[in-house]
């Protein structure tokens, strides 16, 4: 039975009634399409905290020494009980085996980028703030993958986040049969060509890590949680089609003994298309993968490149 990696969701984007105005605003791409993949967690904060639905709105204010969450009508501030709340739900969530976080975009709790920070006495606000939850779970667990609901909905976005989640995943299964040096190591070199094909000089930089961890007398544990915090930040950068087209290639070489000069010839001029954004990604990786079961030389390492995320989420398709 496939692992269902567990995804904490702001609570609204799952159709839940929890807004300021006692709306919704679900994410109907999560809740109707990817949710037979994933186990989802809703997670209101501001409901967390005991405000009611509907509710007065907050707002984050920069007071002069420090961003207070307050309401703007009144002057209640909801500060302390937030950042209390935000510790002990994100360490709940994290030992739950969370492997990502969908945030809702522009909110004074969940918002990850842009959410308006007023001055006192302003009225008007600049977009440079984070939501206080999300900035105290992003900060306690960096090696998390988070996103906001705006950015799934470009499917390139969508398809690396997805697949930086189930990286995530796997890391988490291994680390619940207890991480060793060659455990650690064995996970680095299956996800070798994934790494190379996202974030070039990850795998390099990943490889230095784990043996200098080791050399200064580490445990395993600690290695590993430092290898996939360094992963996700590594990743966090959407990648490119250079990089993928490149590792396409890495694995043709592997082949090349195995085909026919046309077979190869036809090969390379797919990748070249892949390439220059005349075909999807599903195109070449769909052929180098009949062609590596074909020849019997389909490996783990091959697997994870060419199947980062499960087709039937139906965006490979459209990257």
């Amino acid at each position: 039975m496939e692992h269902k990696p567990k995804l904490a969701v702001s609570a609204c984007l799952l159709g839940k009634k929890v807004r300021y105005n006692g709306d919704a605003a679900e994410f109907r791409a999560l809740t109707r399409k990817w949710n037979g993949h994933f186990e989802l967690m809703g997670v209101c904060p501001e409901v967390g905290i005991g405000m009611g639905t509907p509710r007065p709105t907050i707002r984050l204010v920069n007071n002069g020494e420090s961003i207070r969450l307050v309401n703007p009508k009144n002057g209640d501030d909801f500060t302390s009980p937030m950042l209390e709340y935000a510790q002990i739900q994100a360490d709940a969530l994290v030992e739950s085996g969370i492997c990502g976080f969908v945030f809702k975009k522009d909110s004074p709790s969940c918002g990850l980028e842009r959410v308006k920070v007023y001055r006192e006495g302003h009225e008007q606000a600049t977009r440079d703030g984070r939501g206080m939850f999300a900035k105290v779970f992003t900060t306690l667990y960096p090696h998390i993958p988070v996103i906001e609901e705006g950015r799934l909905t470009d499917a390139r976005q969508a398809e690396h986040y997805l697949a930086r989640v189930h990286f995530f995943s796997l890391w988490y299964q291994e680390g619940l049969k207890g991480w060793t040096a060659k455990a650690i190591i064995e996970f680095h070199n299956v996800n070798k060509l994934f790494l190379l094909s996202r974030s070039p000089d990850a795998k390099r930089r990943l490889g230095r890590l784990i043996a200098e961890g080791f050399d200064n007398g580490n445990r395993p544990e600690t290695v590993a949680l430092a290898y996939m915090t360094e992963a996700q930040k590594s990743l966090n950068v959407l990648t490119k089609s250079g990089p993928i087209a490149h590792a396409m290639e890495s694995v043709l070489g592997k082949l090349s003994s195995n085909l026919s000069k046309d077979e190869r010839q036809e090969m390379l001029e797919i990748i070249h298309d892949f390439r220059q954004g005349l075909l999807p990604r599903s195109a070449p990786l769909t052929l180098l993968q009949h062609h590596l079961r074909r020849c019997h030389i389909d490996t783990p390492i091959h697997q994870r490149f060419l199947s980062p995320i499960p087709l039937s989420l139906g965006l490979m398709a459209r990257v």
